[in-house]
């Protein structure tokens, strides 16, 4: 596992990514990976970590489990689904799935979120939306949320098309 995790994040490393992560988190990651939810509270009042920072190990560890859980039994998905599942983790936690994860399918994946789906947004607004003659409101989200689905899958490219398939989801 320790190597595993070495070989995630030199990976992680090359994409030359203007971010800052934490390294330790991913190996304290591993080494408690067998831990349940009261050892891992206990190792970390030990320690006595940050809150911020026992929030990864003791909660947000969990929920990346059962997401990795999931892709392991699911994949293939479509990139919108993909996207929905990673975004909400922090890298530390991405990359401990993937170091994790005996699934090649999976380490894949996480590749692609990382690497072409991770900063995908959207260029159409919700001003664009009220152009249209939409009243803000729950729509304005849905209809943001399914013009980045499409344009995850590939159904979209510029903005004029963002545009239109905004304008078909309002009829």
């Amino acid at each position: 596992m320790l190597n595993s995790t070495k070989n995630v994040l030199s990976w992680h490393d090359l994409l030359f990514l203007d971010e800052s992560y934490m390294k330790w988190v991913v190996y304290f990651l591993i080494l408690i990976n067998q831990c349940d939810r009261s050892r891992t509270e206990e190792i970390c009042h030990r320690f006595e970590l940050a809150p911020r920072v026992a929030r990864i190990f003791c909660v947000e560890r969990f929920a990346a489990a059962g997401t990795l859980h999931w892709l392991e039994r699911h994949l293939p998905v479509p990139n919108s689904v993909l996207y929905q599942k990673l975004a909400g983790f922090r890298t530390e936690l991405i990359l401990y799935m993937m170091a994790v994860t005996r699934q090649q399918k999976v380490k894949k994946a996480i590749s692609h979120f990382f690497t072409r789906l991770r900063r995908v947004t959207i260029s159409i607004k919700g001003r664009d939306l009220k152009k249209m003659g939409l009243e803000p409101g729950p729509r304005f989200r849905e209809i943001l949320q399914a013009t980045l689905d499409a344009k995850l899958n590939a159904k979209v490219k510029t903005r004029k098309e963002e545009l239109e398939f905004a304008r078909s989801c309002i009829q």
